[in-house]
């Protein structure tokens, strides 16, 4: 889960007794937060911001409008699909969404 508010994106486990625990992975907050089958986690930020399975920043998919929310899609889900205050942009991924 991501938070545009305190500026972090967090791993999120559902405990056996129904309580909800949290870390934070990334040190970047956004709007929309998705992940692929290989680990990594797109975060819709001023960009996307695109982390490893381990928190680091591996690189970012510029846009030409703030992007506000993030989807897999298409028949296989190898497409990510940004939504932008005006228009929606996608970009193949080698890994299909979860």
């Amino acid at each position: 889960m991501t938070s545009e508010d305190d500026g972090k994106t967090y791993r999120a486990k559902l405990e056996a007794d129904g309580t909800l625990s949290a870390v934070v992975f990334a040190e970047r907050g956004g709007t929309s937060v998705v992940g692929d089958q290989n680990g990594n986690v797109y975060i819709a930020g001023d960009q996307v911001y695109v982390y490893d399975r381990n928190g680091n920043q591996a690189g970012v998919l510029e846009v030409p409008e703030r992007p506000g929310s993030l989807s897999f899609g298409g028949t296989d889900r190898h497409t990510l699909y940004i939504g932008a205050r005006s228009s929606i942009y996608s970009i193949r991924t080698t890994a299909p969404g979860k």
